[in-house]
């Protein structure tokens, strides 16, 4: 049997309702898009998709197409899609979604919809912004994916090139998993809640200047995507069926639609109670890293129960991150979290050394890469400094609990996916998948693959104070001694491994490199354009 026929073969009894839960993880984009176009055309009664962002590009397209061909043959298709980014995106995917809508038997709903009018002015935006207060701010952040009722796709995902590993300037590194069994019921009524929800608008209510022509569909089954990226997606995809669990107990938590952004949400609440139940360490992999103050106090009774308690954090670096404004807001945090809580704390490089490893499809993206894709637009907070040519950005968010626990899903580590967007979460005891995780982070955490922060040797309060004096002054070092943190490489003749800062021969082996490596100007020319730009946001740390 071909590994494509067995793929099918496997993914046909995930859609088979069962009593126990199964999953497969899937930490690759071209896993994730193989994944859902295979149960797409296998499924035979229901797909429903949730997300936060759908590209308007090969892949979005792609998978528009597929559902409405599935539509025309009688299945059920539902599309659930936040409408911020949607609306924010130049070349937004909504035109098509109307055309598909308005032509098949395709239903799309926006959720909390700005203005209910397919082509807005910016003044119109504006001005339903400044009347929607605190509802404006409440966006869908959670996915899924729902085939029969049978099997869910949940994490953090988006859909589109740059999610699914077919983008020549930006691949996310992103993980999401597939699940059968109990757990499916709850995603299906998840799912309908947020439908039905008076916050949740069709798309044929949007008002729009001309109507919309009938929908031009490929009525080839076979059709795929456009070359090079067909053959990349054939031949690079991993097998990811091979990697089947079975994990003794999931949950399954999501936020309510309504709008409350007083207090944090249910999956807050989980989160912080998984991060209060470890008593060994805690492997962290998030984007964005913002702890709210109340997790400090849970960190801090962990590190008095257990002097040796781990805490290993890994997130973009300044020139992989794709949004400037969170990841400033992280920086006033770095101190305490290497002074009082020995973290390890890695950012990950644009270019990891094990590159294919996470993206396999890296190699040939870069033989490809004509500079004929744009840098996928960020929205409110772009970088800068982001890396210019094809390069990973982390978009992982899971926690994993003293080996045995993993916490999976939506939420980024940050205020806004704690209290204010609706997020959904997967929380799984499993020996096993914990420990696929786990060397899914600790991949991330060699010092070929990331930057490993620690404090500098000499550091004193005098030269703290000293340096802070100097800030403004020019300076020929790349290095100045008030900087919360300071990123480190391999010296000459260090092995590649994953670094312990705490070591006693660290600063023996490892040289530092500046607060943000990889960015052409010095680390004073970037932290002057932080200060003037960004100073609200992180002005504690200088």
């Amino acid at each position: 049997m071909s590994r494509s026929s067995s793929a099918s073969s496997v993914l046909s009894s995930f859609l088979v309702p069962a009593s126990g839960h199964r999953c497969i993880p899937l930490s690759e984009g071209l896993s994730a898009f193989d994944c859902r176009k295979r149960l797409i055309r296998q499924a035979q009664h229901r797909i429903w998709f949730s997300t936060f962002l759908w590209r308007n590009d090969r892949a979005g397209n792609f998978l528009v197409n597929e559902l409405e061909r599935r539509a025309r043959e009688g299945v059920e298709v539902r599309i659930l899609l936040d409408h911020w980014v949607t609306l924010q995106s130049e070349d937004s995917i909504l035109p098509r979604l109307r055309q598909l809508a308005a032509s098949s038997e395709v239903e799309v709903r926006l959720f909390n919809p700005v203005v209910e009018k397919m082509e807005p002015g910016d003044v119109e935006v504006m001005w339903a912004a400044a009347l929607s207060g605190e509802t404006l701010n409440r966006r869908m952040h959670g996915k899924i994916a729902l085939f029969d009722d049978a099997c869910v796709i949940l994490g953090g995902r988006n859909l589109g090139d740059e999610y699914f590993d077919m983008h020549r300037f930006r691949c996310f590194t992103d993980t999401e998993i597939l699940v059968s069994g109990p757990v499916v019921p709850e995603a299906h009524d998840a799912f309908a809640r947020f439908w039905d929800h008076d916050l949740s608008v069709n798309l044929l209510d949007f008002a729009t200047e001309q109507e919309a022509a009938p929908a031009q569909s490929d009525t080839n089954t076979t059709a795929d995507l456009p070359e090079p990226f067909s053959t990349i997606a054939a031949e690079c995809c991993p097998d990811y069926t091979a990697r089947l669990f079975e994990p003794r107990s999931i949950k399954f938590c999501y936020d309510q639609p309504h709008v409350d952004t007083r207090l944090p949400d249910e999956t807050g609440n989980r989160l912080e109670e998984a991060l209060a139940s470890a008593r060994k360490s805690i492997h962290l992999t998030s984007p964005i890293t913002i702890f709210p103050l109340a997790w400090f106090e849970r960190l801090e009774k962990l590190r008095e129960q257990n002097d040796a308690f781990l805490l290993s954090i890994v997130t973009n670096s300044l020139v992989s991150t794709d949004n400037l404004y969170t990841y400033a807001a992280g920086l006033k945090q770095r101190k305490k979290l290497l002074n009082l809580f020995h973290a390890n704390l890695h950012e990950i490089r644009a270019v990891p050394e094990d590159a294919v490893d996470v993206i396999p499809s890296f190699p040939r993206l870069a033989d490809e890469n004509q500079k004929t894709d744009e840098q996928p637009a960020s929205g409110f907070g772009a970088n800068p400094f982001e890396y210019e040519q094809l390069h990973t950005t982390l978009h992982c968010k899971y926690f994993i609990i003293d080996g045995t626990k993993t916490v999976l899903g939506s939420p980024n580590l940050d205020p806004r996916s704690l209290y204010i967007n609706t997020e959904l979460l997967l929380l799984i005891e499993d020996e096993a998948l914990s420990q696929y995780y786990l060397e899914h982070h600790n991949r991330l955490r060699y010092n070929t693959n990331s930057w490993i922060i620690a404090r500098r040797p000499d550091e004193t309060l005098w030269t703290r104070l000293t340096g802070l004096i100097s800030f403004k002054q020019p300076r020929d070092d790349a290095i100045g001694a008030h900087r919360p943190g300071y990123c480190f490489t391999p010296g000459e003749g260090t092995v590649k491994e994953i670094p312990d800062p705490l070591a006693a021969d660290f600063y023996e082996r490892y040289q530092a490199c500046g607060v943000y490596p990889g960015i052409n100007d010095s680390d004073e020319k970037v932290e002057l354009f932080l200060t003037e730009n960004l100073s609200y946001l992180f002005r504690d740390s200088l």
